[in-house]
């Protein structure tokens, strides 16, 4: 066998594999199989500004608890396929993670949150909120369907609901809130 020590030999890349990130706990018997219709269903989070990175975890939580393998837990199963749904920069994100550092899904989630649906977004949301208005000829049931999606949006805003109350009551304008007093005897507040 020819040695390979030349300089020029020393250019070429070698394939390594470096440790993941995420520590898998030991499954019961090693012995099952990921179907690739799994891996189909899972959600994917390319990291783009317009995705949502709580709606992701939401859906991403509710697939995976149709994948039922005996031999492993929900959470073994949540961190086994969450490599299948984030791509791009995503995905190369996931990788620079130091290695063994997600010990359980909640540590997972709380990298991901900080790193995808950073300060600012919180903040413009919670604006957003504090300042809903109601637009023009909207219906009450499509004002009210408008802030319920806001607040799903940001479900660590902190606002608490006595206070959504009157920000809700506070945007409407002044012919809806007439017809909502009337419908509530003057008791709304």
């Amino acid at each position: 066998m020819a040695n390979n020590n030349s300089l020029q030999d020393k250019f070429y890349p070698i394939h390594t594999s470096l440790p993941s990130c995420i520590l898998l706990p030991e499954a019961n018997g090693n012995n099952f199989e990921v179907k690739l219709q799994f891996t189909n269903t899972l959600p994917r989070f390319h990291g783009l500004e317009s995705e949502d990175a709580y709606f992701i975890i939401r859906e991403f939580e509710e697939v995976c608890l149709m994948m039922r393998i005996p031999q492993l837990g929900e959470d073994t199963v949540r961190l086994r396929f969450i490599p299948f749904t984030l791509k791009d920069i995503v995905k190369k994100w996931l990788y620079n993670l130091p290695a063994s550092s997600i010990f359980s899904w909640d540590d997972f989630v709380k990298v991901f949150l900080k790193k995808f649906y950073p300060i600012h977004k919180t903040a413009l949301i919670r604006k957003n909120i504090m300042q809903f208005k109601q637009e023009s000829s909207e219906p009450f049931w499509k004002y009210f369907e408008r802030f319920k999606d806001l607040l799903a949006k940001c479900p660590h805003h902190g606002i608490e609901k006595w206070r959504q109350c009157q920000i809700l009551y506070d945007g409407l304008d002044y012919k809806t809130k007439t017809l909502l007093e009337t419908m509530c005897q003057g008791e709304f507040l």
